[in-house]
């Protein structure tokens, strides 16, 4: 905004010298209003084509203790979080059909039975004019067998005013899917990949995706999330993803949600899992008599090696201590922090029940 106004006030300074040089100097006053009256313009549609944008290229989800129920089992408890403008979250948990139950909700297709979910400031559920500022894409989606790839675009085009025809173009030129083709004939690989291109084309302001390209073959997989990022560099928007591959894929995520039987247990930004987890591994005895007051998360024995899953970001003078002692030191995967965070969860639950 303030580059914005600098260059208004250079152009309409600009022409000030060009007036003042034109018109008689006499009429300097008359010169002056003629200048505030244009800087004020330049100032006026500036302000609307900043709102415009904002309002056409971001929006921010809100969820504010959603809670989900089907019969007396709750499946998503107490749920509240906000999705802002330009970040990709994924979202790791260990019951597909309670991830998949969340989603629903995020994306307006399902209301939850307490709280309220907002997509730029008005509730979501049934509001249809919200429909084009957000795409859901799940590993359930598909279209009529008879359709070709060509008509599905042309449908994806009348949703979404954004909707990017060259960018996927390309993405079904780089995967070898025929444009003419009719969507049953389409392998497993293909549709999943098809689905996975109708997201990314779409350039609605928020993009969720559950469990995509899960069938895709680890090549196709990786060029997929490549186009992801790329695309996202140069069109910055927010993506909300459930995944499996989380690790694969964490040089694009700005934030992890993990989820436990339904409910929001950590949150954590990427670099916030790798600077804050750290893998020691050594021999048995030794690695014990240098982790006093070390806050242990894991516990991985194998004969007599050690390696232990650490919360702690690791200074300097620790990092020369692990090494004079021959630990090695390296990163924990993002699913394995989840997965002994989950441990520790059932012990704890463990412990509360016992007593």
């Amino acid at each position: 905004i303030l580059r914005t106004i600098v260059v208004d006030s250079i152009l309409s300074g600009s022409l000030a010298i060009i007036l003042l040089y034109v018109l008689n100097k006499n009429n300097y006053y008359s010169v002056y209003n003629i200048i505030a009256t244009i800087e004020m313009i330049f100032v006026f549609i500036t302000a609307l084509f900043i709102l415009y944008r904002k309002d056409k290229n971001m929006s921010v989800l809100v969820c504010e203790n959603v809670s989900k129920y089907i019969k007396d089992n709750e499946i998503i408890h107490n749920f509240s979080y906000n999705f802002l403008d330009n970040q990709i979250y994924a979202i790791i948990g260990n019951d597909t059909n309670k991830q998949n139950e969340l989603l629903n909700l995020l994306c307006g297709k399902e209301k939850g039975n307490t709280g309220t979910i907002y997509l730029d400031g008005e509730p979501l559920y049934n509001n249809y004019n919200m429909s084009e500022r957000l795409c859901y894409i799940s590993s359930n989606t598909s279209f009529p067998d008879f359709l070709k790839v060509n008509d599905i675009f042309s449908m994806m085009s009348n949703i979404f005013p954004k909707w990017d025809n060259s960018f996927a173009f390309e993405m079904i030129s780089h995967f070898k899917i025929d444009l003419k083709t009719n969507y049953g004939k389409l392998n497993i690989n293909k549709k999943s990949l098809l689905n996975g291109i109708l997201g990314l084309a779409s350039r609605a302001n928020i993009t969720i995706f559950e469990h995509p390209i899960d069938d895709v073959e680890t090549k196709d997989r990786y060029d997929f999330f490549n186009f992801l990022y790329k695309n996202h560099v140069r069109y910055p928007r927010t993506y909300i993803i459930s995944t499996s591959y989380i690790d694969e894929i964490d040089y694009l995520v700005n934030k992890v949600l993990f989820l436990d039987k339904g409910r929001l247990f950590a949150q954590f930004t990427v670099d916030e899992i790798k600077d804050g987890f750290r893998y020691l591994s050594g021999k048995t005895e030794v690695l014990k008599s240098l982790i006093s007051g070390v806050k242990i998360v894991g516990i991985e024995e194998r004969g007599n090696t050690l390696t232990l899953c650490i919360r702690q970001k690791l200074s300097k003078d620790d990092i020369r201590k692990y090494q004079k002692y021959l630990i090695k030191i390296s990163e924990v995967p993002i699913s394995s922090v989840y997965t002994y965070l989950i441990n520790l969860r059932m012990i704890k639950e463990k412990t509360y029940v016992s007593e």
